[in-house]
């Protein structure tokens, strides 16, 4: 790809519509392990929902702000990382479709924050 800005662009939409999905399905108690709404679900819920949005402010220098990608990298590998230790204690249903979502992201993340920093130092 001879467009880093691009691959940036993409890398900070998936992200953020995963997390605008994420923030939603954090409200739906069976999705969770519980029976009932309960607060974490609705902190979880609008932490989630803050870090789409600074993904998407990220997309509009996403050269200068692709360091964002560095922490949303180690948000991404610890929610997949809960989700998989949760599911194997029984609490929820194991997902290989979510987990693997996870880790294509992660690639996609550190690719193109690495393919960015990289293209910048040549010029």
């Amino acid at each position: 790809m001879k467009n880093p800005v691009l691959l940036l662009r993409m890398s900070y939409w998936i992200a953020a519509i995963a997390d605008f999905v994420i923030a939603i399905l954090v409200w739906m108690p069976e999705r969770m392990g519980v029976t009932e709404i309960v607060y974490p679900m609705g902190l979880a819920s609008v932490v989630i929902f803050s870090w789409a949005v600074l993904l998407l402010v990220a997309d509009r220098k996403p050269m200068e702000r692709r360091w964002i990608l560095i922490p949303t990298i180690l948000v991404v590998a610890l929610i997949a990382f809960t989700r998989t230790a949760f599911s194997l204690d029984g609490n929820i249903e194991f997902s290989i479709a979510l987990l693997l979502f996870a880790i294509a992201l992660i690639i996609l993340l550190a690719y193109s924050y690495y393919y960015a920093a990289k293209y910048d130092t040549s010029k």
